[in-house]
């Protein structure tokens, strides 16, 4: 088995090693490459991560290594799927920008039709464009003290996204020490009612990824800083979740969902506006046009 060990100095590794000396390990040194992730470090811009030979390996094995780049993954055309499997883990490891394509891919794997092979292809078209972006991960000294890491999370919703059922797609970016660490692209599964309903659903769900890692981060001795922040861009799902509107146009959203607002009210998250055109989890909800997606790209440090 192939393990990586991360730790906060050299002296840590080395630890790590003299207790594990009862089974055989072998110390590669510094990662460059884990489970076909290729790490590279710089002192000023850190970690950079990238699937370069996966995507190449990928394009050969499905007869696509000739096929002409394009820039975006999906088009409005509403295409489908077909390597599948290849597309979840490089959008799950370093390519959040496919997310929303590869979503879309997933919907009828089990009978992929001609719309689904096509929507495929693109997707292999635009990471054979693109397959030298590198995931960066560098910490912001900012979001560091002696208060704690600032963990933060971005949440969207497409409201009444899918023409087949209506359902929205959630969107959620998490961040530590202001690096990306964590997105979601993800259907709901309940039928929204407004726009406000479907954002409402959208920042729980990305709530309790957050929560997820920063209990994580707990179990691993990290201080974590409170309040945590919750990025929305939707006004009257923040009244919402802040418990400020008493119309009573949400109690019939699933209970699951209102822990957030529980949060809100303990001042253990705090709930920030965000303008749409800063919404980093807009990349993981839509199609997108190229300049659009370039942008974003760029905000979930690629």
């Amino acid at each position: 088995d192939d393990i990586l060990v991360t730790t906060t100095s050299v002296e840590k590794v080395d630890k790590f090693f003299q207790d594990m000396q009862v089974v055989e390990l072998k110390d590669l040194g510094v990662v460059s490459k884990f489970l076909g992730v290729a790490f590279s470090y710089d002192e000023e811009d850190g970690w950079a991560l990238d699937q370069e030979q996966v995507i190449q390996d990928m394009l050969v094995k499905f007869g696509l290594g000739k096929a002409v780049p394009v820039s975006t993954p999906i088009g409005g055309e509403q295409d489908g799927e077909a390597p599948v499997g290849s597309f979840l883990w490089i959008s799950r490891c370093t390519r959040p920008n496919i997310s929303f394509a590869v979503h879309r891919a997933t919907r009828n794997s089990h009978a992929p039709r001609e719309a689904d092979w096509r929507l495929a292809k693109r997707i292999a078209k635009y990471l054979k464009g693109t397959k030298s972006i590198k995931f960066v991960m560098n910490a912001d000294e900012n979001a560091m003290g002696e208060d704690g890491v600032l963990v933060e999370a971005y949440s969207d919703a497409d409201y009444a996204a899918d023409k087949k059922d209506r359902k929205t797609v959630s969107g959620g970016v998490v961040m530590m020490a202001g690096a990306v660490v964590a997105w979601m692209c993800k259907k709901q599964a309940c039928v929204a009612l407004s726009t406000m309903e479907s954002e409402f659903v959208a920042a729980s769900q990305t709530t309790a990824r957050m929560l997820g890692i920063i209990e994580c981060l707990k179990e691993i001795g990290i201080k974590v800083r409170i309040p945590s922040l919750l990025h929305v861009d939707n006004q009257a799902a923040i009244a919402q979740l802040e418990g400020e509107d008493t119309t009573g146009h949400a109690k019939h959203i699933d209970t699951r969902h209102k822990f957030v607002k529980d949060f809100a009210k303990k001042k253990v998250l705090l709930i920030n506006y965000c303008e749409s055109k800063k919404m980093r989890a807009d990349v993981l909800t839509k199609v997108l046009p190229a300049p659009r997606l370039v942008e974003l790209r760029e905000l979930v440090m690629l």
